[in-house]
């Protein structure tokens, strides 16, 4: 980054504190981007955290969640009644327009776990499924992590709700002892869904040694596909889990979609609380994908951000490395502006800290701390929401190296904010934040020089391409991607017949936007690439 503070140059020269390995900062000078925060709430918009949300259109959805600040630890107070959000919500984070629709008023379905806090949830095209999720069963008066997986038709859902109109035929539900879970993460990978981590946790919150609850850890990567009947009613295929008691023993993490140096997909799972031996959270991330469901990366250990924040995934071709950037929420870590220092904390605190994780191609990783950081103490809890228009991979990671100049890339929203680090008032924030990334001009000089190097024309094509090389003994490989990240053909070492071989694949391909890379001793080129 160009503007980096003198403490920030300091903050990189400290070993951290704690029971980590001595493991330093990286240089945020070093990262090929900046990043900057814009406040754009809107006062109409409500104070939301831990709820289950999708997008349709223009509208965001929120089903679930709470109004209120962070839990109580008696039990009595633990997760108020009347804190929870019991209404459907519809947002428009441009405007803050609202629709709202009473979840008491939805019939045909079990309506008590989309008031749940902590729910598992995924979007796939037109449909969310939410899972679990802990709150009040009316039936039994009593607090339970719910079992059921519900499916939400969102057009539908936003039509009815448009135009003042009962959205009930939008739901449809089912029940399984396997979703009987809060606390976890849900992603789509390819054709499965993982449903990782978290917690069955059933009574009365409370921190003071009496026993008003149990907890039972799934301990479990599981792994499945959802289908729908004619009617949409979901219904499950394929399912198996992967245990680890050791590892997966965590609730409360951040789990985000990430690009393998190969083009293909992947999960990377990071923090979550607790260990076995002591109110920790976990350090090591896990990377999840469908030909490994479990890699532990062992070597590194990360310093701040270890509980539920937003993740904005960026995978930069041109040096092909995954950068993760962590917003804050709650962290062993964090930077004390009075002593110069990276500070340790054993009670996990509210922090305000913005970090960037960099996982290498060789698998390596670094930590960086940001210039950028909130003027509260925000982030857990909190969702990104990536831009529409932002280009990105099928899994939504945004594909750094095709940004040009100061680019918006998405919204912050929601979560808790605190008042103090520990042992603190909090609210439900309402804050929204629109994120913006620049990359780093010299990085996109040097690939606009180095894509010199092969011509494609015209471009955008139909039915004649040409290919124009220039030093082809210095290409090592190429490849195409489709629009959605997926690696369609690669070739190592071209010479010149395999160009022309090029040439006849390309001309093969659906109309569409690909993504044409090129490797040479400077790193990875990528031109966009239009068939018409």
């Amino acid at each position: 980054m160009k503007n980096t503070c003198l403490t920030l140059v300091i903050i990189c020269s400290f070993f951290c504190s704690s029971g980590l390995q001595s493991q330093t900062l990286g240089n945020s000078a070093e990262l090929p981007f900046e990043l900057e925060l814009e406040d754009a709430t809107q006062d109409e918009l409500p104070g939301l955290h831990s709820f289950a949300f999708a997008r349709w259109n223009e509208w965001w959805i929120a089903i679930g969640g709470r109004v209120g600040g962070l839990h109580g630890f008696f039990a009595v107070t633990g997760f108020p009644e009347d804190e929870a959000n019991v209404h459907i919500r519809l947002l428009n984070p441009e405007t803050g327009a609202e629709y709202t629709y009473a979840i008491e008023n939805l019939s045909g379905i079990f309506i008590d776990p989309l008031k749940a806090t902590n729910p598992q949830y995924a979007q796939d095209s037109a449909h969310l499924f939410i899972i679990g999720g802990y709150g009040k069963d009316v039936l039994q008066n009593k607090f339970v992590t719910f079992n059921t997986l519900t499916s939400v038709n969102l057009p539908l859902l936003v039509s009815k709700m448009i135009a003042g109109q009962d959205p009930s035929l939008a739901f449809h539900q089912i029940e399984s002892g396997n979703f009987q879970v809060c606390g976890g993460e849900m992603e789509k990978l390819g054709d499965w869904y993982y449903l990782v981590g978290g917690h069955d946790f059933s009574g009365l919150y409370s921190d003071n040694g009496v026993p008003t609850f149990s907890q039972t850890y799934t301990n479990e990567i599981k792994k499945f596909k959802i289908n729908l009947t004619a009617n949409n009613t979901p219904y499950v295929s394929d399912y198996s889990a992967f245990v680890n008691t050791q590892q997966l023993h965590r609730r409360d993490f951040s789990m985000a979609p990430v690009i393998r140096p190969d083009g293909s997909e992947a999960l990377g799972l990071y923090g979550g609380v607790f260990q076995y031996t002591q109110n920790l959270p976990f350090y090591n991330p896990i990377y999840i994908s469908n030909d490994n469901i479990f890699t532990l990366d062992a070597s590194f250990e990360q310093q701040f951000s270890q509980y539920t924040c937003p993740v904005l995934p960026m995978y930069n071709a041109v040096d092909s490395s995954m950068y993760s950037i962590f917003f804050a929420g709650l962290s062993t870590h964090y930077w004390d502006q009075g002593s110069g220092q990276i500070g340790y904390d054993e009670k996990v605190p509210f922090i305000r800290d913005i970090t960037a994780l960099r996982r290498r191609a060789d698998g390596s990783s670094t930590e960086y701390l940001l210039p950028e950081r909130f003027d509260d103490l925000l982030g857990t809890n909190m969702i990104f929401v990536p831009a529409d228009d932002v280009p990105h991979y099928g899994n939504e990671v945004i594909q750094l190296h095709n940004l040009n100049g100061r680019t918006f890339v998405g919204w912050l929203y929601g979560g808790i904010k605190a008042e103090i680090p520990n042992f603190t008032p909090s609210v439900a924030n309402k804050r929204l934040f629109k994120v913006f990334i620049t990359p780093e001009s010299s990085a996109t000089n040097e690939a606009e020089s180095a894509a010199s190097n092969v011509v494609i024309a015209p471009n955008p094509f139909r039915q004649q391409l040409r290919f124009e090389v220039a030093h082809t003994e210095q290409i090592q490989a190429a490849f195409l991607c489709s629009s959605d990240g997926k690696l369609l053909f690669s070739i190592q070492q071209p010479a010149s017949d395999d160009w022309r071989q090029l040439e006849s694949q390309f001309l093969n391909l659906n109309g569409g936007i690909y993504f044409f890379t090129f490797v040479t001793k400077n790193g990875p080129v990528v031109q966009k690439i239009v068939k018409i």
